[in-house]
């Protein structure tokens, strides 16, 4: 499938990250790439976040306050970074601390731009 090779580069491009998760619509993990963690624990992240992203969705569509594009989620030790793709989507990256916030945020817009333009808009 073509996204595993966006996946694959996400995790690649980003220093101490350990794991990057393709979302569906309900928080269930479609795929993912690991360098550091168990499948079955990043499938319970993957879950929780599309729990915290819907009602992020839900909130700001039911006051008006347009679309949440990002959820960055800072634990002591670990940065999750999740964005929404169409059709109720997520792509989640998760590193560990110290983090470059900013080529991070740059990585996972081009990740998301072509998942978008590989699995929603061909």
């Amino acid at each position: 499938m073509p996204f595993q090779y966006i996946l694959a580069n996400l995790l690649a491009a980003n220093d101490n990250a350990v794991g990057v998760l393709f979302l569906d619509d309900s928080g269930e993990t479609v795929d993912l790439a690991t360098s550091e963690f168990e499948p079955y624990d990043l499938k319970i992240v993957g879950a929780y976040l599309g729990i915290h992203l819907r009602k992020l969705e839900r909130m700001t569509s039911e006051n008006e306050m347009g679309e949440a594009s990002l959820l960055h989620v800072e634990y002591e030790s670990l940065h999750v970074m999740a964005t929404t793709l169409p059709d109720g989507y997520a792509l989640v990256l998760i590193q560990r601390s110290p983090a470059i916030l900013a080529q991070a945020r740059r990585s996972l817009a081009e990740a998301k731009r072509q998942m978008t333009a590989e699995l929603f808009l061909g």
